[in-house]
């Protein structure tokens, strides 16, 4: 039995306001990139690989109101599968629910036979394969907090074992687990040392780009993932194709379909096929990768004018026609007058190379006192050998008086940093 795993579809992504695709006028062009990997996905499996089976762990939207363009060509696409006699499992995802209900919910009323919705933790067994499917969505109770997601899943997991038989299982579902690589987030300096995680969306922000790996320790757990019995387990949620350090079983988020934003430029993205009668082949076991080969290309531009010149100079066009280009300033106060008289001929020489669909930029100045003050923090950490609560206030202290301009709001922020710190400290005492 062959089974496509095409989770994370965020059809209608909401990114760059304002900017509209040619191919769909009425949509902003990051969710017709996504539109497109997806449809690229279904003719792949159709016209190729034939899969018996065509599952969706989580989030076939990127919130709980798609337009009807976006609805409308979901169910395209879904109607190409099934004329293709693929039958498709649908599990509801967090991000396309809300207090109330989910964006899924028109097409469950339908009941077809041949499209299946679940929004409630399943178990059905595929007769013709004789392999039993552990479905387990993100509910709506889940959302309300009526129940914690790890709760919900021990409470599966039980009825798992208690029905337990010899049929072999594969899982899909929709949640984080402890110990996976993180979505990259893109993270504000000063708010990433205050514990304050950011998600990119304002181009203005100054950012910088940081891997997380799950270290919550209320979340399911990879040992958690063992405890389930199958012997494959596939999940949407995280974007980085990625397996999991199981030692029972194969566990696989085979990730986004397009590229989410800058945090996600060197991720190969695409989904995975299940093949029960394959070899196992390394970690992917009986599964294959298979890479979309069209994401949108994106560029960002780093460091000081002359820097990001360089870097464009050393572009081949021929790969990024089209692209999403970030110019992203860092340097002196005199080197941004450079950058500011020479921006707007810059990016013309950029729309003549690349025909970018669209061009931002941020900038963050650098001042050469501040950062020799925090180089001699951080040279105090280590020569001590370790950090102090006094040496956290300090670097705090210096970052927030190079973000935040006004007094006021520097003195607040400085002692609500003084306060968890101190907290902190006596916590550990």
């Amino acid at each position: 039995m062959k089974i496509a795993i095409v989770p994370d579809n965020h059809l209608n992504l909401y990114r760059y306001k304002g900017v509209y695709d040619k191919q769909y006028p009425k949509v902003l062009f990051r969710s017709a990139d996504f539109m497109r990997s997806f449809e690229w996905i279904v003719d792949k499996c159709i016209n190729d690989l034939h899969p018996d089976l065509f599952v969706i762990p989580g989030d076939v939207y990127d919130s709980f109101d798609p337009s009807n363009e976006i609805r409308g060509f979901f169910s395209i696409q879904l109607e190409k599968l099934t004329s293709a006699k693929i039958p498709v499992i649908i599990l509801v995802g967090n991000h396309e629910i809300c207090q109330k209900h989910h964006a899924l919910k028109d097409l469950q009323e339908l009941h077809l036979k041949s499209i299946k919705i679940y929004d409630q933790p399943t178990t059905l067994t595929l007769s013709k394969s004789n392999i039993k499917l552990l479905l387990f969505p993100y509910s709506l109770d889940i959302e309300q907090k009526k129940i914690t997601l790890k709760e919900a899943f021990n409470q599966f997991v039980d009825k798992i074992q208690e029905e337990k038989d010899d049929t072999p299982s594969i899982f899909f579902g929709h949640f984080g687990v402890r110990g996976g690589k993180l979505n990259q987030y893109e993270v504000e300096k000063a708010n990433a040392i205050l514990g304050d995680i950011l998600e990119e969306d304002e181009e203005s922000v100054t950012t910088e780009t940081r891997a997380f790996i799950n270290t919550n320790p209320n979340d399911v757990s990879v040992d958690d993932l063992d405890r389930i019995g199958a012997e494959y387990v596939f999940l949407g949620d995280y974007h980085e194709h990625q397996v999991l350090g199981t030692s029972k079983c194969v566990a696989i988020y085979p990730g986004s379909i397009e590229k989410t934003d800058f945090s996600e430029v060197d991720q190969k993205k695409g989904f995975d096929l299940y093949d029960s009668e394959a070899q196992p082949n390394g970690e992917l076991g009986k599964c294959q990768f298979v890479e979309y080969p069209n994401c949108r290309p994106m560029k960002e531009l780093k460091g000081n004018f002359a820097q990001i010149k360089k870097q464009f100079a050393e572009l081949d066009p021929s790969e990024h026609q089209e692209a999403v280009v970030k110019i992203h300033f860092e340097g002196t106060s005199e080197e941004l007058l450079d950058f500011s008289i020479g921006l707007e001929p810059f990016k013309k020489e950029i729309r003549t190379a690349l025909n970018p669909i669209h061009i931002c930029h941020v900038q963050k100045v650098r001042d050469k006192a501040q950062e020799e003050i925090v180089s001699k923090l951080e040279q105090e950490i280590l020569d001590k050998g370790h950090i102090e609560t006094d040496d956290i206030i300090a670097i705090v202290k210096e970052v927030v008086r190079e973000q935040v301009d006004d007094k006021k709001e520097q003195e607040a922020t400085i002692a609500l940093a003084i306060e968890i710190a101190n907290e902190i400290a006596e916590g550990v005492k």
